[in-house]
């Protein structure tokens, strides 16, 4: 069998736990490595950048390929065929619409008593970096899910780093996706060394303010050790997919659905949790049929995945479904259920919700219109997924008439005598001083 099926109350220990852990355990295993690439970059730049390509990536390029050049991003539309390159102009459409609608107004303000008015003004971040993944596949729809809302932020300057084809080539639908959408630069250049060099920049890739994107457990192992040095945005590390399913599922969707995070890599999750016993033998019955219709390439990833972090899970109820899928707190979550808008009220955490029988976790993929940036290794228990908000900074602003200021210069003086600064209290007398 492909996966195995659990009961949750008699699972053991160490099987729940490296079910709700998932990968988590492998990005922990290599911190000292991609903390060496972090500091290699930051000391040699561009030159590390060429090194690191030819280690882990066995392609040589030299310094003056980082940079992608306007040539070969024009070129690269005579090499993707027109259906595909509408396919990209439509779904790049639905995920602009969706991320402008995010967007509140410019500024606000209101008067909060009288002669004081306070507001907030939404200015976006001068230069945001994009990690676009490769060597697995390639993915256009990343490039529109993270530059596409900083670009709708208003942010000025976007750069994207993405790993190349092995033959040195950045794939041009990626390439086309780039220029679709606005970005400013490509650079060719991937793995924990692209998010160091966005992170302090090289002679050639500049230092950014914050960085997006999905990736690797490596890439991800990099934001980690990154935060703080930049602002890092969602933590999208390996895919996580979990369904929560009842007697009204149809085990072969739900079959096929368990495999969709699950090729994205020998890292990632997919996960089914229902307290329909038969339906659970079913979909385990089925999987296989759905993991030989594909190429040897994406069917290792399937086994070797639902192997380490995959499970079919049977509660006693759907309320016990629930509960335990708000505990996995998914990247990716499906409710397969009779009524899922009354179920969606009940969940807690999770980074996507696809709802019902006809909306499988790959369409948000693609372009459907939200983001599929989302947290994964259970942060969705305190963050969703990438938004315009991302890239801008909202910043209060106050304004006080004199009579204004009188009007709680008495309760402010107070409090800061209270608090044991009187120059903060002084500051505020002072302009009543002459009256």
């Amino acid at each position: 069998m492909y996966i195995r099926v659990f009961n949750l109350k008699d699972m053991e220990k160490a099987d729940y736990e490296r079910i709700l852990k998932r990968s988590e355990v492998e990005t922990d295993s290599i911190m000292s490595d991609v903390a060496r690439v972090i500091e290699d970059v930051k000391t040699h730049g561009d030159q590390a950048l060429v090194d690191y390509t030819r280690q882990f990536e066995q392609i040589d390029i030299n310094v003056d390929q980082i940079r992608v050049s306007p040539e070969e991003i024009k070129a690269a539309y005579e090499k993707v065929d027109e259906e595909t390159i509408a396919a990209i102009r439509t779904l790049a459409g639905n995920v602009k619409r969706f991320h402008a609608a995010q967007m509140p107004n410019k500024m606000w303000s209101m008067e909060v008593s009288p002669g004081l008015v306070a507001g907030q003004i939404h200015i976006p971040l001068a230069k945001v970096g994009c990690y676009v993944p490769g060597g697995r596949g390639w993915f256009p729809s990343a490039v529109m899910m993270s530059v596409l809302p900083a670009k709708v932020a208003g942010v000025p300057e976007v750069i994207v780093c993405t790993p190349s084809a092995p033959d040195g080539s950045v794939p041009p639908g990626t390439l086309i996706a780039c220029d679709v959408c606005g970005a400013d630069a490509v650079f060719r250049v991937g793995g924990s060394q692209a998010v160091a060099a966005m992170a302090h920049g090289t002679q050639t890739v500049p230092k950014v303010d914050k960085i997006v994107g999905p990736g690797s457990k490596w890439v991800l192992a990099a934001f980690k050790l990154l935060y703080g040095q930049v602002e890092i945005g969602t933590h999208a590390g390996p895919g996580e997919g979990l369904i929560i399913a009842d007697e009204s599922a149809d085990p072969e969707f739900a079959a096929a659905d368990i495999c969709i995070q699950a090729e994205h890599g020998l890292d990632s999750a997919g996960v089914l949790v229902t307290h329909v016993k038969e339906l659970a033998y079913e979909v385990q019955a089925k999987i296989g049929r759905h993991i030989e219709r594909l190429n040897d390439y994406r069917k290792n990833f399937v086994v070797e995945s639902l192997k380490k972090y995959g499970a079919i899970i049977i509660t006693d109820s759907l309320e016990e479904s629930i509960s335990f899928a708000n505990e996995y707190a998914v990247e990716h979550l499906e409710i397969m259920t009779r009524e899922p808008l009354h179920d969606l009220q009940k969940i807690k955490n999770a980074g996507g919700i696809y709802l019902g029988h006809y909306t499988p976790l790959s369409t948000g993929c693609f372009g459907s219109g939200p983001n599929h940036v989302l947290p994964t290794g259970r942060r969705a228990m305190v963050s969703g997924g990438l938004k315009t908000a991302d890239f801008y900074k909202a910043v209060t602003f106050e304004y006080f008439s004199k009579e204004g200021l009188a009007n709680l210069r008495d309760a402010m003086v107070k409090l800061a005598d209270y608090e044991g600064f009187p120059a903060h209290g002084n500051a505020i007398l002072e302009r009543f001083a002459r009256d």
